[in-house]
């Protein structure tokens, strides 16, 4: 979360999941949509969604439920989607989504508004941090390991 202003905030989104809520930064996020047709992709692993047609690119889709182990007939069928710049600026993933449940809740955070957490013992390699943001229980996703594996998987397909 480095995206500080005066070096003691930072712009941020909560946002829900089916069983938890995640915190990302507003700079690594580029649009919220919804409803979008999406196209599931062959061989793809469960955590894979499909893609989804977005400014003319085929956007690929991660359930962070998934990969946090929340099994497919518990999570919802809202198609909402957080388009993510690629972090790690991998070639061809200029973009992807993460598919949430609620509606992104912007917040600005300082530094007393951030209270680290222990990692839980089950938390999969998804999962860079957790926290607690504005009283909320929050979990920070590991989008360097998150992108490359959908660069790996996307490049087998």
């Amino acid at each position: 979360m480095t995206d500080m202003v005066n070096n003691d905030s930072v712009h941020a989104f909560i946002i829900s999941l089916q069983e938890q809520n995640l915190v990302l930064p507003q700079s690594a996020v580029v649009e919220v949509v919804t409803q979008q047709v999406v196209r599931e992709v062959a061989g793809a692993p469960s955590w894979l969604r499909g893609v989804f047609e977005w400014r003319q690119s085929q956007v690929p889709i991660v359930s962070l439920d998934t990969l946090l182990g929340v099994p497919r007939e518990r999570q919802t069928r809202i198609n909402r989607f957080v388009v993510m710049h690629g972090v790690e600026r991998l070639p061809g993933l200029d973009y992807y989504a993460l598919q949430v449940r609620g509606i992104p809740h912007p917040v600005k955070l300082t530094p007393a508004d951030i209270q680290s957490l222990p990692r839980r013992e089950d938390d999969p390699t998804a999962v860079a941090a957790r926290v607690r943001a504005s009283g909320v229980l929050c979990m920070i996703p590991a989008f360097e390991g998150i992108e490359h594996m959908l660069q790996d998987v996307l490049q087998v397909l």
